[in-house]
């Protein structure tokens, strides 16, 4: 699976995203981005790429690096961290689920992964008002890897 491919880095160093100040830990943890090995859906079931949008972020995580996730995908509103991903774009990170999305899944304007503010600066030099990026996921987490299997059998 390409998750082998991402090789954790210590800290952000000099180049800290801007716009959102300081980054809090809820499970962030920054990667280098490489470039993932080719795979078919059927060789890899759990990573897939798609269109990322933004939103200002979910109650009681304003401010922090999170994602919401399409039902479909294992996202889902608890209050508490119901799992990670790992977000690529200009840089890969892995983020924590905190939220669900509706994101036009099954439509032609399908998103497979809505990201906070501080999220996006993590992962994307874009400015937010690009609205719309392109990403890579990786349900690298097993109860979400879980929840996307048992959907995608039903």
């Amino acid at each position: 699976m390409a998750v082998a491919a991402l090789a954790a880095t210590p800290s952000f160093g000099s180049a800290a995203p801007t716009g959102g100040g300081a980054i809090r830990a809820h499970g962030v943890q920054p990667m280098a981005i490489t470039t993932p090995a080719p795979s078919t859906p059927a060789a890899d079931p759990l990573a897939l790429s798609g269109t990322a949008s933004n939103y200002p972020g979910t109650a009681g995580y304003e401010g922090d690096p999170v994602v919401a996730l399409p039902g479909a995908l294992g996202g889902g509103y608890t209050g508490e961290v119901v799992g990670h991903v790992t977000i690529c774009a200009d840089r890969c990170a892995r983020l924590p689920v905190v939220d669900w999305c509706d994101c036009y899944w099954g439509t032609a304007d399908q998103r497979v992964v809505d990201l906070s503010h501080a999220a996006w600066a993590v992962v994307s030099d874009e400015p937010l008002s690009t609205g719309l990026i392109t990403v890579r996921v990786l349900l690298n987490d097993a109860q979400l890897a879980r929840l996307y299997r048992e959907a995608d059998a039903g």
